[in-house]
């Protein structure tokens, strides 16, 4: 299974286009409040930045007040996807941003925060009342360590604490992702292990299993991006496929993603939804 799994990855990969440096020197800058200009920066490094736009208009804005000065995508300007840290479940190597920050509705809550250009940190959880009342907080950090022309390599861990009903515990996957592609189009590819324990006695075990995932994204216009995950679980004895095929609708900051689901254990479907639904912004 992880075969064909491999060859559909490096199929999709060789579909991708080859970045090609930029001929002009025309540029997007994005602001802080996620107004958009396109045209030539005299100088990226100057406080204040000034850009002549295509209609031949100078302006000027202030370091503080501008959120990204970048290159034209093959070309063309884009208005980018502003939830390219994650497909649905599964984790991109892209990061956030230094100072961003992003809430989501899945219907529960969760929040991430850049916490420089190259580290994101991701906060959950869900609390149930009554006679069986826990507590399980999620948290997880993501870091990019490798970033050159279209390649994108991150590592990091998410790891979800079960507190209540008499048992205390955690579960951690550590992963690697690499992302292959622009911000509308890419590929991304990862594996992650588990370990777990009991919070109280200190024990901790490493599960016997991978979970391998693949994942495609591109993008179809200024406000549309269909995207497929896919998640293999494979450990002693036990096997699963999850696949996760969506679209999702964007604006400058925000994001609703509509998906359907089928999980299977190679022998037959064993789940399936045809919809699911989360809501993104970014403050």
């Amino acid at each position: 299974m992880l075969h064909r799994f491999a060859l559909l990855a490096f199929v999709l990969l060789a579909a991708l286009p080859v970045s090609a440096q930029e001929a002009s020197q025309t540029r997007r800058v994005v602001l802080t409040n996620g107004d958009i200009y396109v045209g030539t920066v005299v100088d990226e490094n100057a406080d204040p930045l000034v850009i002549v736009t295509t209609d031949g208009l100078e302006r000027q804005f202030a370091r503080d007040r501008v959120a990204l000065v970048a290159p034209l995508i093959r070309g063309r300007f884009f208005r980018t996807d502003p939830v390219k840290t994650r497909l649905f479940f599964a984790p991109t190597a892209r990061t956030l941003g230094g100072g961003e920050f992003r809430g989501d509705l899945t219907p529960y809550p969760s929040v991430t925060v850049g916490l420089g250009d190259r580290v994101d940190l991701l906060a959950t959880g869900f609390v149930a009342f009554g006679d069986g009342a826990f507590v399980t907080p999620l948290v997880g950090v993501k870091g990019l360590i490798y970033e050159g022309g279209s390649t994108q390599i991150a590592l990091g861990t998410s790891a979800i604490f079960g507190f209540g009903s008499g048992d205390d515990g955690f579960l951690a996957v550590p992963y690697g992702v690499a992302t292959f592609g622009d911000e509308t189009r890419a590929v991304s590819i990862g594996l992650g292990g588990a370990l777990g324990g009991s919070i109280g006695t200190g024990d901790v075990e490493i599960a016997n299993g991978v979970v391998f995932g693949l994942g495609a994204e591109t993008q179809i216009n200024n406000g549309v991006k269909l995207f497929v995950e896919s998640l293999v679980g494979i450990g002693e004895g036990d096997s699963g496929l999850l696949v996760l095929p969506g679209v999702r609708f964007f604006g400058n900051r925000f994001a609703f993603d509509l998906i359907g689901f089928v999980a299977t254990d190679f022998e037959s479907v064993i789940g399936f939804a045809p919809i699911a639904a989360r809501l993104s912004y970014n403050f």
